[in-house]
């Protein structure tokens, strides 16, 4: 008998409320693929959470639980649980999403037949108390997921991350890269060969909350993708990828626009909600809005207006052709 489990699912808990690691961690639990371990670490010492994690613990042997002797981030955490992980795949987790019952069996599925060495997928992106408000049509194959990088965003939701784990051994984990640590890394699989890739089928519900830290830090990691877009283009030239962890000193953030930042990113995200519920008057107020408090709009409305329509054209695009293109191009 395999004394190594197939999947390693690793997460980080900080300060989420119980109910929401509770249905978070269940959800793992009730995956249709059984074969994996659940390292969970608490990087928030004499949390009361420790008592509900460590009930799991008791219930179910599946789940290990490690606790950090003081805060030390998400990035130290997630590196924490990847030393002790020993599965043939890594998967990724948040301690306050939920996670479709089939959504291993899919990945699983997908990274195999389509040759991948990482792959995230859509989801529901929903409010504690509305509910659902916005599901992803995520960018899938991997050279617009690369064009996408070069613009200077993520176009897998880290959350739904799914990886063979050599991926992982080869990059040495994760960065200093604060808020944009996932970007990061998907940076330096793709200057290393790694295939990467997203599954058409929603596989995760992602909460969404203003107290998250990338939500109270959004202006940080805007600074921070300045900084990794830089190196990504040169390296792609150069060949050569070196991360400075001192970054934030050459792309020191402004702090008399941190305010207007923040203050846009809330009217961008109700522009979205207007324009997800086509109320375009509301959207084009809101936008007008965001454009007249900070110039950095221009990022977020070329994000979208690319990733929508790469997502066009991958629809129109036989994969095989696609892949020929890429080929092709290099």
């Amino acid at each position: 008998m395999n004394s190594y489990p197939l999947i390693s699912v690793i997460m980080s808990v900080y300060k989420e409320e119980r109910e929401w690691l509770v249905s978070s961690i269940q959800s793992i639990l009730d995956q249709t693929v059984s074969d994996f371990e659940f390292i969970i670490i608490l990087d928030f010492p004499n949390s009361e959470l420790l008592k509900t994690l460590k009930d799991f613990e008791k219930k179910d042997s599946r789940i290990i639980i490690y606790q950090n002797e003081k805060n030390v981030g998400l990035v130290e955490s997630l590196n924490t649980a990847l030393s002790f992980s020993r599965g043939k795949y890594i998967a990724r987790m948040d301690a306050d999403d939920i996670s479709h019952k089939n959504r291993f069996e899919k990945q699983l599925k997908y990274i195999t037949l389509n040759n991948l060495d990482l792959v995230g997928g859509n989801v529901n992106i929903f409010h504690s108390n509305k509910g659902i408000y916005n599901t992803t049509d995520k960018v899938q194959s991997d050279y617009f997921l690369c064009k996408l990088l070069k613009i200077g965003t993520i176009g897998i939701v880290h959350p739904t991350f799914f990886s063979k784990r050599n991926v992982y051994d080869t990059i040495g984990g994760y960065y200093h890269a604060e808020c944009a640590e996932d970007l990061e890394l998907l940076m330096r699989a793709n200057l290393n060969g790694f295939k990467i890739g997203n599954i058409p089928d929603v596989i995760l519900d992602c909460r969404y909350s203003e107290k998250s830290i990338t939500k109270e830090n959004a202006y940080f990691m805007f600074c921070t993708v300045k900084y990794l877009k830089s190196l990504y283009r040169s390296s792609l030239k150069s060949g050569d990828y070196k991360f400075n962890s001192n970054y934030i000193e050459l792309y020191l953030y402004d702090e008399n626009n941190k305010l207007a930042f923040s203050e846009k990113q809330n009217l961008m995200s109700e522009a979205r909600h207007s324009f997800n519920e086509k109320k375009y008057i509301s959207f084009l107020i809101n936008l007008i809005k965001s454009i007249l408090i900070s110039r950095t709009v221009f990022f977020s409305i070329k994000v979208n207006v690319m990733s929508f329509l790469f997502r066009k054209v991958e629809v129109k695009i036989p994969k095989v052709l696609l892949a020929c293109i890429k080929i092709k191009l290099q």
